[in-house]
């Protein structure tokens, strides 16, 4: 398997991860998804990802879908079967291969709690990824809250898994990027 497929299966998989349900604070009537795609590895479908905005919120003035003031959410459901331990992994090879030991010491303690929440996922499951600025970056599984992160820097790291320079799939993550700017070019 060579080296850009691997990357794709690993991003597909914490994309699966981050597959989370929304938050109480935000009804789910505001989000609006901008992006909806399978992805899949050769012919298997891992996963239906959904990134969703909140549409009465400004374009960050940075570009960035990663500023700290811009909710966000990526909802995941999985093709196929996924280990804890996988999801773990595979965040902590994205992370610790974009970013210096530097860069990650700060949000360390964070980023493993935050892993050590993941569960295995079986077929049908759904992980969300939700970013609200007063409540922070939370993890549901099927819509169970498994908790919460509220440091926006180290919330920002974690999401790079998926949106940012540490995302597992580039191919993904820029699919993701691409329509959320048309979208929000269309408001």
């Amino acid at each position: 398997m060579n080296k850009n497929r691997k990357a794709y299966l690993l991003s597909i998989l914490l994309m699966l991860f981050a597959g989370l349900v929304s938050t109480p604070l935000m009804a789910a009537e505001n989000w609006r998804t901008v992006s909806a795609e399978t992805f899949s590895l050769l012919w298997k479908d891992l996963t239906y990802t959904r990134l969703q905005v909140d549409p009465q919120q400004a374009l960050p003035t940075s570009g960035d879908i990663l500023t700290p003031d811009y909710a966000k959410q990526i909802i995941i459901e999985y093709k196929v079967g996924v280990s804890a331990e996988r999801f773990r992994s595979m965040t902590d090879k994205a992370l610790t291969g974009a970013y210096s030991a530097a860069e990650l010491a700060p949000a360390k303690a964070d980023i493993a709690l935050f892993s050590s929440w993941f569960k295995s996922v079986e077929k049908g499951q759904q992980y969300r990824l939700a970013w609200l600025p007063d409540q922070g970056l939370q993890l549901y599984l099927n819509e169970e809250r498994l908790g919460a992160i509220r440091d926006p820097n180290a919330a920002a790291l974690i999401l790079s898994v998926w949106l940012g320079k540490a995302a597992v799939s580039e191919s993904q993550r820029d699919t993701m990027l691409a329509a959320w700017r048309r979208a929000a070019a269309d408001q």
